[in-house]
């Protein structure tokens, strides 16, 4: 073997772990050998295939399109998938199943009515293709999962190898859709974030599957046969549904002919367990998907795994040139584009985070709209990340009256852009003001337009000589796009303080407590129903505030503080509704502006709409604020977009 290329008049027979480094990759928990056979393309091997690596090579079973002159298309299957046994040779004639990949293609799923999985609609309708590592990954993890009852095994067919040819087609000949194997290539991208070396999904190439034949017929076809009672095949469905939950997992298409029943050698005679159960094989993968519970704990993981990424330090970007790290105004950034043509500007020196914050994590989940007046939306990330998302204003002319002088002053200013924005909040919290923490800057991919009579070129021309890091380098502030900022969601405590030196878990709402196990069910609920009933006496609506909207106050060691055997809770609400709620009367408001204001001025700087909306508060059930040590309310600056240096701009 001569780096990733085997020779086919070289022995193979050293084991998988014996591979050099620089012939192994790994995807989605899977570790592969990487080779690039004489006939062209990659192929990745599992450790399931190695010992059979000679048969797996295309020039077996691919070339001349052998697995159709010589296999059989196998009923039932909605895709292109053959059993062949592979042209004679080293290792014998084994059968495999080969099948191509339906990545990124529509899904036709029809569920009969009879099917016992309880799918929500939404499912089906959001259902995609796995790809081919992804699909792997999920199989591998059910065949070794031990989730669910101990001695509970789901056989499967054993996951061989991965090939892509050499040859590139055009997008209607393969049925793509480009944004959905986007999103494939950046999950791929994503799972390998610090890998060495990286395997990437091409939508140009085709992607094959191999896997080992499980001898046996499929349940429908024993059923028709006679073979199979008709009250067995009935109960068969809803067993394999429920036994496959257990385990954490779901097949969306699930159906009889997935199910291989085993046979006795002596007599061949359906096989089965000591307690009279059939023995059955479970084939075909692509819509293979966890459980929603099995689902929030991977989600749980990633949560985790982000805490610990924004409170661990910077390490050395991956081998592949992704990211570029940059620095505008002061602040670091790892700069990268995204799946849909725009570009993305991740806070802080950590590449691993700049996949958290992908349009597509965020943009598409459900949102909040959090302001009358602006584009200003609260949403939960698909990593399950609360963030508060805003559209940059820069650009537009602030529609304020010029006849007052206030106004006149803010019509002067214009709309800080989004990386003023961020730089200003940045150096307010480094001089002791709380902020929210901004997150990432995110330029869409599509050309926006501005109302004319609304235009301010002003931020665009003082910006036209920062240059995005690109091998084309462009002005990092374009007046043709639209700009987002990212923000932590403050929700009554700081995110990363409450993520102590570990940085797990961050702030968590009752839901999500219960969830990682720091309380239990009951105490969620009672928690809940006290809180709820404490602020009733309030003229806060109690009834209004959802129950993630409680957060838990967590010591430094990650555990609930509690208040006896009340678990304390905190909730976040801006002055200008404490106001309106009578949490805090008139002259505590005007103290509390008093106050940001002249705090802002001692480290130099303004906020020309001192408005109340954009300073948040932390309550308790009872109603009663926050106060810092020196005993003011404590208020957290959330808005910058007309925050300015009273002597000298950021830039």
């Amino acid at each position: 073997m001569v780096g990733e290329r085997l020779r086919l008049a070289e022995p193979v027979g050293s084991g998988f772990d014996a591979l050099p480094a620089a012939a192994r990759v790994r995807a989605f928990g899977v570790d592969y050998a990487h080779l690039r056979p004489p006939e062209g393309g990659d192929l990745y091997v599992t450790r399931h295939g190695w010992p059979q690596v000679a048969t797996l090579m295309p020039a077996r079973w691919y070339a001349d399109e052998w697995y159709v002159r010589n296999g059989v298309r196998l009923p039932g299957s909605t895709g292109h998938v053959y059993r062949t046994a592979v042209r004679p040779g080293e290792g014998g004639t084994p059968d495999l199943v080969v099948k191509f990949s339906r990545v990124a293609q529509d899904v036709p799923v029809v569920i009969a009515s009879s099917f016992p999985d309880q799918v929500p609609p939404e499912v089906l309708a959001e259902a995609r293709f796995n790809s081919p590592m992804e699909e792997f990954g999920l199989v591998m993890e059910l065949r070794a999962s031990d989730f669910g009852p101990p001695g509970l095994r789901i056989l499967t067919q054993r996951p061989l190898a991965i090939y892509t040819p050499p040859e590139q087609f055009d997008l209607w000949q393969l049925g793509r859709s480009t944004s959905s194997f986007d999103t494939h290539r950046y999950l791929l991208a994503e799972d390998q974030d610090q890998a060495v070396k990286a395997i990437e999904l091409d939508i140009r190439r085709i992607y094959v599957v191999l896997y080992g034949w499980i001898a046996g017929q499929d349940a429908e076809t024993c059923f028709e046969s006679g073979e199979l009672a008709e009250s067995e095949f009935a109960a068969l469905t809803p067993r394999v549904v429920a036994q496959l939950a257990a385990k954490g997992f779901r097949v969306l298409d699930n159906k009889p002919r997935h199910f291989i029943l085993r046979r006795r050698k002596r007599d061949g005679a359906l096989l089965r367990r000591p307690a009279g159960e059939l023995v059955y094989g479970l084939v075909d993968f692509e819509l293979l998907q966890r459980t929603p519970e099995s689902q929030r704990r991977f989600h749980a993981a990633r949560r985790e795994a982000y805490w610990r990424l924004l409170a661990r330090r910077p390490v050395a970007p991956p081998a592949a040139p992704t990211w570029t790290h940059v620095t505008i105004f002061g602040v670091d950034y790892v700069f990268g584009p995204t799946p849909d043509g725009g570009s993305l500007w991740v806070v802080g020196s950590e590449p691993a985070l700049f996949d958290y914050f992908l349009p597509d994590r965020w943009r598409r989940s459900e949102r909040v709209k959090l302001s009358a007046r602006s584009d200003v939306f609260g949403t939960r990330t698909r990593d399950h990340i609360d963030v508060v998302y805003r559209l940059s204003r820069v650009g537009l002319r602030p529609l304020a009256d010029p006849l007052s002088p206030g106004a006149r002053r803010i019509r002067a200013a214009g709309y800080n852009g989004p990386f003023e924005e961020v730089a200003i909040a940045e150096r307010l919290r480094e001089m002791g003001i709380p902020t929210t923490r901004p997150r990432a800057i995110y330029r869409t991919g599509h050309e926006s337009s501005k109302a004319m009579h609304l235009r301010d070129p002003r931020r665009f021309a003082e910006h036209a000589g920062l240059l995005t890091p690109e091998p084309s380098p462009a002005p990092i502030l374009r007046s043709e796009f639209d700009y987002y900022t990212l923000w932590d969601t403050y929700r009554g405590l700081d995110p990363v303080v409450s993520a102590g030196p570990g940085g797990v878990p961050g702030v968590l709402g009752l839901q999500r407590a219960r969830d990682d196990g720091l309380i239990t069910d009951a105490e969620r609920q009672r928690t809940l129903d006290d809180a709820r009933r404490r602020l009733s006496a309030t003229a806060l609506p109690a009834v209004s505030i959802a129950e993630d909207e409680f957060v838990v106050c967590l010591d430094p060691a990650g555990a609930p503080q509690r208040d006896g055997d009340r678990v304390r809770v905190v909730l976040s609400l801006d002055a200008l509704s404490a106001l309106e709620f009578d949490l805090i009367d008139e002259p505590t408001y005007l103290a509390i502006l008093r106050r940001m204001t002249e705090r802002l001025r001692a480290v130099d700087f303004e906020k020309l709409d001192p408005s109340g909306r954009h300073l948040l508060l932390t309550v308790d059930p009872d109603g009663r604020i926050r106060r810092d040590a020196s005993g003011e309310p404590h208020a957290v600056l959330c808005n910058f977009a007309l925050v300015h240096g009273l002597y000298r701009p950021i830039r």
